[in-house]
């Protein structure tokens, strides 16, 4: 679906027009809507809108702010202390009760392999490591994030289709709901009753997120009971 199709699909369920719904007003309500969902699919599956980015070291700070798009979730963190250097995986720690001196920090941690470490504090990376230098996109993070903001109501690219290599777009099958959920918005604002369908709007949503949240079923792990026979006196011939 389009942007323009689901603005045509949303006037058909409020059955309004440009003049009474305008775009601008419903531009509003999707991105709301869009960013809802998104945040239930991120829920159940949260690889599904992961994307990697990197921003740059800066010599001497500590604290990172994390990307505006970053929806739920953080998956991995890695850091190159040196310009030319390499990528290594750190440690995520829940809390950190150390001294923050840059001295004892440095004393307790280092820019080694397994040498460093951080914690999530507003809203950002707090590095725990030696001496920090200036390294341009030093780090390199794993992210859940928002599915592009629709920027207009027009266009013939469908919304499931990433915007770039590095924004996602908004799958497929949570089209129509999105149409609906702003529907029910629109609705509720205007004290206008809904139809049985949009009445049912929680349980549709819910199949989809059941539907989307294995999304390779080559990783599943199917178990089996060994047979009788392997399993000993079972108590079958009794």
């Amino acid at each position: 679906m389009t942007g323009t199709q689901l603005a045509t699909l949303v006037r058909k369920k409020t059955r309004t027009n440009s003049t009474n719904y305008a775009d601008a007003e419903m531009l509003v309500d999707v991105n709301n809507g869009k960013n809802e969902i998104a945040s239930l699919i991120a829920d159940r599956n949260q690889k599904y809108f992961e994307r990697r980015g990197t921003f740059a070291l800066v010599a001497n700070q500590r604290h990172y702010s994390l990307p505006d798009d970053v929806l739920n979730n953080i998956a991995k963190v890695e850091i190159m202390f040196e310009t030319g250097g390499t990528y290594y995986e750190a440690k995520a720690l829940k809390d950190y009760r150390g001294s923050e001196t840059e001295a004892q920090i440095t004393n307790n941690y280092s820019n080694n392999e397994g040498g460093f470490a951080y914690v999530i504090r507003n809203r950002g990376l707090f590095i725990l490591s030696g001496t920090i230098s200036s390294v341009t996109s030093g780090i390199r993070i794993w992210y859940t994030e928002y599915p592009s903001d629709l920027a207009n109501l027009s266009g013939a690219t469908d919304l499931a289709v990433d915007p770039s290599t590095t924004t996602s777009g908004f799958p497929k099958q949570f089209h129509e709901l999105l149409a609906r959920h702003v529907s029910i918005e629109w609705k509720t604002r205007n004290e206008k009753s809904l139809t049985a369908k949009e009445v049912n709007y929680e349980n549709d949503l819910l199949k989809q997120l059941n539907a989307i949240s294995h999304f390779d079923h080559s990783l599943e792990i199917i178990g089996s009971l060994p047979s009788s026979q392997d399993l000993g006196n079972d108590g079958y011939d009794y």
